[in-house]
Order: C-alpha cells, then structure tokens, then sequence
C-alpha cells in the first residue's frame, strides 16, 4: 500500500491540471455548516472533498449523498456522491461531483488513499492522503452558439494531525498551478487552493474550529461550532467573510443525516441535504 500511496502523492505535486474539487465542491453540507472550517475534523466519507486525509476517520464501509441548489447560480443543482472503505490504518475513497446550470456543466471523479502512519495514546494519531483526480467543464457560448468543453487532470493531498485528544490539526493543497480553460470558455478556471486549520473538543460534547483558506491571491478566515444534544443531534454554526452558515447533523446507528444552509452577498440562502449509510464504527466513534 505504501508503493501505491507515495506515486499519489507526487501526481499530487507533479500533475498539470485543475483546482481538485472545482471552484465549488468543498462546500459539503458539514463544511458549510460549520463555515467551511472543516479541513482539521473531515471525518467521514466526504472528507475527500476537503481533505482526503480524514478519510481514515471514515467507517469501514460508508456511502455518502448529497444535493444542494446554491444560490446565486441560475437553475444550478450539485450533486455528490462519495464510497469509503477500508480497515486498520488505510482507507480508500471513491468520490463524483456534478454541478448542472443553465449554460454550464462541472464534473470530477475522484480517487483517493489515506493511511494512519503513526497512532498514539488517547486518540493521538497522524494520518496523510492523497487523491488523483479527473475532471470536465462544458459551457453554452453566447457567441456562435456553440458550447466549449475542456478536461484536466489534478490531484491533492493533506494531512491531519491529534497531538492531544483535545487538539487537531490539519493541512490540504489542491494543485500547485491554476488551470485556465481552452479556447473561449470565459473567465471560468479551476484554481489552486491552501487550507490550514485546527480545532479544539471541550468534553466531547463541543467543537470550536479555525481555518484560513488562500486561493487566488486571497485570503479567507473561517470560524465553525459544533455542539451535541443529549439527542444524537449535533448542531452546527459557522461565520466566514460576513456569511452566516449554519445546520444540523442527526446520527443513528447505521446511518446519519445533515442539513445546511448558508448566506451570500446578496442575502440568498444556499440549502443543502446530505444522507449517508454506514457499516462498522468508524475512528470518529460514529457507526454501529
């Protein structure tokens, strides 16, 4: 596994592509939430989206769905479907994102591996993942009437760090070179994207995140909360760039379900559903 491991992480590196995950696709119900100061608690199957190495908090066997309508976006829907497996220290994941509007269709497929290198006492642990990616963008030209289309090649990697039981810490990359389409596609481009972040548990029972975020010359500060209920609800809220985010996660005993919503400029809410199925407890102490 460590042979298959290390050629991903230098596609990561190497590869001349896109932003992984579009422009778009971080943005997973639990990560909008929590105002996409995710990147140090991904932990279950849609971590390859944000930071493939919380794939290893994943269950055994997990299937993970999501829509969400965003706002801003005309007639746009999104799509996302992710599969983790695995068991001891490494995890694969399999992972689809489409994005259909009125002139325009994204999707990306990808492939990722993670794998716990070292675990220490108390729930200290040290995981890393890497994902190689392929991805399409089509679009409507006002122009001639024709409709361009280009693809790319990309990959990220991350790492998630737990010194303490009460402390994690984490880093993803997307790419190291923006992608610009061929031809006449507009202003779109797939960029490549920086997230750091950490997060402090009180008690098991709350979670305060931090994470900053660089892409494309900018930088974003993103804040998140997480509270569990003595029902097995957690609720979440977030602020980031003068948005509101906010949601509520339920968890059962094979499955969970989450529901987010999130503020733009414009003062539209973008909501979006998740459900996901699971087999086996995973590392995050979630599942049967």
């Amino acid at each position: 596994m460590k042979r298959l491991i290390f050629p991903l992480l230098v596609s990561c590196l190497l590869c001349e592509g896109a932003e992984a995950h579009l422009d778009r696709s971080p943005s997973v119900a639990r990560s909008l939430a929590t105002g996409s100061a995710f990147v140090s608690v991904a932990d279950d199957a849609s971590a390859l989206f944000v930071n493939p190495a919380g794939v290893v908090l994943a269950a055994p066997l997990a299937c993970y769905l999501e829509y969400a309508e965003p706002a801003g976006i005309r007639e746009a829907r999104e799509s996302r479907l992710a599969l983790a497996a695995g068991s001891g220290k490494t995890y694969c994941g399999l992972g689809w994102y489409r994005l259909d509007a009125k002139d325009e269709s994204d999707n990306l497929l990808i492939v990722s591996v993670a794998r716990r290198l070292i675990e220490g006492t108390q729930g200290s642990f040290l995981a890393i993942g890497a994902s190689a990616a392929a991805g399409s963008m089509s679009r409507d030209q006002s122009i001639g009437g024709h409709r361009d289309t280009w693809s790319k090649m990309t990959g990220d990697a991350g790492v998630i760090v737990k010194p303490l039981s009460v402390i994690s810490l984490a880093y993803s990359i997307g790419n190291l070179r923006d992608a610009h389409p061929d031809g006449s596609a507009g202003d779109a481009s797939w960029r490549r994207v920086q997230r750091w972040g950490a997060s402090y548990f009180w008690e098991d029972r709350v979670i305060l995140s931090f994470a900053e975020e660089h892409r494309a010359g900018r930088t974003t500060i993103h804040y998140g909360l997480r509270v569990k209920t003595a029902a097995p609800v957690e609720l979440m809220a977030g602020f980031s760039d003068a948005h509101v985010t906010g949601g509520a996660h339920w968890t059962g005993k094979r499955c969970a379900a989450t529901i987010a919503f999130a503020s733009d400029d414009a003062r539209q809410v973008t909501w979006t559903g998740a459900f996901e199925i699971r087999m086996g407890r995973g590392t995050n102490g979630e599942g049967p």
